[in-house]
């Protein structure tokens, strides 16, 4: 069968399946509003109300073959979006979205505080949805939480960061987790400094002559060890090489949108700013065009500078495969014509794609419709339909 065929088979049967799905939470809520309608009108003590109501859910719980926390999760994420975005509601009633994304999509509607946060969810987020993966649907939708209710986003950081903790689980094998609840930069910051650490590791050790086998993983999960027992760390000293973009206005305290990780993750804007007070801290300009383009930049020969690497880092944030999430600074730069057929070392004719997907396009696996356009740095949401 022919890519058209296919897809067009494959989205029939997404279609199906995100309309099974809506049948099913219709019947859930359907029966679970008549019933507590019902159970409202009697006379019983409230007590009893409530009892009566909790059987309605286990009812609906034994015949669905699913929990009762499953059921109750349902009854409110429906809810959430019928109140306060029935255009999400209206679109997966059409099959355009799936019950994890109406989740997802719930989930940050019951976080938002105004009207006006909820209308712009609503216009914004189907379109988003339809087209991206669920993990790239949670990412935008954090980002998009914080660029609207900064405040109470920065007030929900705060008391989570009260919350942080080290935790130490065994296992029966002789290994044990060692678990650490970080503000988010902060846990970027030490990600990025084990990654660098590991990579610049000599691959021959200089006493025994003998090659360092180790995997990358190993070589991290070494150093945090060899860190903690051997190392007398009294405050955060961010030097890890980080990337984060911000809007001029938030940096200088105008506007208090997110900054945004090279994966698109938020993080505070008073956090960014006190990490740009640092000595050790180094800025790059990147110059966008109106609608949040990375400006092409081109250069001679096959290899693109240092320079030219990180603007299409900074463009691309992942690799470009269509709902693959490797990292950007863990991808290769392939030229989509390729140097040896006339293609420039240019940011019009580099991508980045992971080793992967870069081996695939080298063979003749990867075909230009499974890559997404380069990430905008400037997102724009809707506020009406």
């Amino acid at each position: 069968m022919a890519f058209g065929g296919i897809a067009e088979a494959c989205e029939a049967a997404r279609r199906q399946r995100a309309t099974a799905e809506f049948e099913e939470w219709s019947v859930i809520v359907t029966h679970h509003s008549r019933r507590t309608a019902e159970i409202d009108r009697s006379d019983d003590i409230m007590l009893s109300k409530e009892l009566a109501r909790r059987e309605v859910v286990l009812d609906l719980a034994q015949a669905l073959r699913i929990t009762e926390r499953s059921v109750w999760a349902i009854l409110f994420a429906a809810q959430t979006v019928r109140d306060r975005t029935p255009a999400v509601w209206a679109a997966f009633a059409a099959g355009d979205l799936d019950a994890a994304r109406v989740r997802a999509i719930a989930d940050t509607a019951e976080r938002l505080q105004t009207p006006r946060a909820w209308t712009v969810l609503e216009h914004s987020a189907p379109e988003y949805a339809a087209g991206h993966t669920v993990a790239e649907l949670r990412s935008w939708l954090r980002r998009l939480r914080a660029r609207l209710e900064p405040e109470e986003v920065g007030t929900e950081t705060a008391k989570a960061v009260d919350d942080r903790r080290v935790s130490v689980t065994h296992n029966d094998d002789g290994t044990s987790w060692l678990n650490a609840l970080l503000p988010t930069g902060v846990a970027i910051a030490v990600g990025a400094r084990l990654r660098r650490a590991a990579t610049s590791l000599p691959t021959i050790d200089p006493e025994s002559g003998e090659r360092d086998r180790r995997t990358r993983d190993q070589k991290m999960a070494d150093l945090v060890g060899h860190w903690l027992t051997c190392s007398d760390g009294t405050q955060t000293d961010i030097r890890a090489e980080i990337a984060i973009s911000i809007a001029a206005t938030d940096l200088i305290g105008l506007t208090d949108g997110p900054g945004l990780t090279f994966d698109g993750e938020p993080v505070g804007s008073d956090w960014v700013r006190d990490l740009a007070q640092s000595e050790h801290t180094v800025f790059r300009r990147l110059v966008l065009d109106p609608i949040g383009q990375v400006l092409d930049t081109s250069v001679l020969g096959y290899r693109p500078t240092e320079a030219l690497r990180s603007a299409l880092r900074w463009r691309d944030g992942t690799c470009r495969v269509t709902g693959c999430r490797a990292p950007a600074r863990e991808t290769d730069q392939d030229h989509a014509v390729d140097y040896d057929s006339g293609g420039e070392t240019s940011g019009a004719n580099l991508r980045c794609l992971c080793r992967r997907h870069h081996n695939m396009k080298s063979h003749g696996h990867l075909d230009d419709r499974h890559l997404d356009p380069p990430w905008r740095h400037i997102e724009r949401y809707r506020t009406a339909a």
